[in-house]
């Protein structure tokens, strides 16, 4: 892999983790993952084996949140060997409006409501993503939230998302084991389709298993299914298990 644009971006995001850092978070986590899978569909191929290194930064403040991530993504189709190499990222931030309005936004399952966005870059595009989003008490879930968003999009007509992030874990006492993810659809314009993109991840904690104490080592699988991926219809619906490991820093 080409590791001078992952630097970079390795870069720009430890500016953002130490600007985080300033805003004194009530809790944080940084870590980096690798993902190898197989039979992707892309522009080139609908057979693309990829290798991705990410760099990821999730954390909570009494103002809201912040979550952001840099991919660097090695593909290669497998009949020809053809390789390419791309960067992409987001950057979301959400502000809770029980922190703005002074009072306690909560009724049933609802924990809070936020104002949430995220602005999407890499390649040819940047896109801005505005809208409202819902945290919610679910059993059993450390974390779920659902977002509505108007998508200020740069290389295609505006659009509509919708996207839902979850965190679960087992009830296993033995081992830790996470079921983490996120779904994201998109609405059709006249110049693209919608588009469904499923991506949970299932990961085990072996860290007691190779003696890691003060940092956490993850591994498992993640499952990707999207329909209409890019809003194009003219790709093969990608139905991918890929091989993961993540270091929490």
């Amino acid at each position: 892999m080409n590791f001078k644009p992952l630097l970079i971006s390795a870069i720009v995001s430890s500016a953002f983790f130490s600007v985080a850092a300033v805003a004194k978070p009530i809790w944080s986590d940084n870590s980096i993952s690798f993902l190898h899978g197989q039979n992707h569909s892309d522009f080139y191929s609908d057979n693309s084996e990829q290798n991705v290194v990410t760099l990821e930064h999730v954390s909570g403040y009494n103002w809201g949140g912040l979550f952001l991530f840099v991919d660097r993504t090695e593909k290669k189709d497998t009949p020809s060997g053809f390789q390419t190499y791309s960067t992409y990222g987001e950057i979301a931030p959400d502000i809770s409006l029980s922190y703005l309005t002074g009072s306690e936004l909560k009724w049933g399952a609802i924990k809070d409501v936020t104002l949430s966005g995220t602005y999407e870059f890499g390649g040819q595009i940047d896109n801005y993503l505005y809208g409202v989003g819902v945290d919610w008490d679910l059993p059993y879930f450390n974390r779920f939230s659902s977002k509505l968003y108007y998508a200020s999009n740069d290389v295609t007509k505006n659009d509509i998302q919708l996207t839902l992030t979850w965190g679960y874990q087992l009830p296993i006492d033995s081992v830790e084991v996470t079921f983490d993810g996120y779904l994201d659809w998109s609405s059709a314009r006249s110049d693209h389709k919608s588009d469904f993109h499923f991506n949970p991840q299932l990961l085990v904690n072996i860290s007691p298993m190779v003696g890691l104490t003060n940092s956490k080592l993850e591994v498992g699988f993640e499952y990707s299914y999207w329909n209409n991926k890019y809003g194009l219809d003219i790709l093969e619906d990608e139905s991918v298990f890929s091989l993961m490991a993540k270091y929490h820093l």
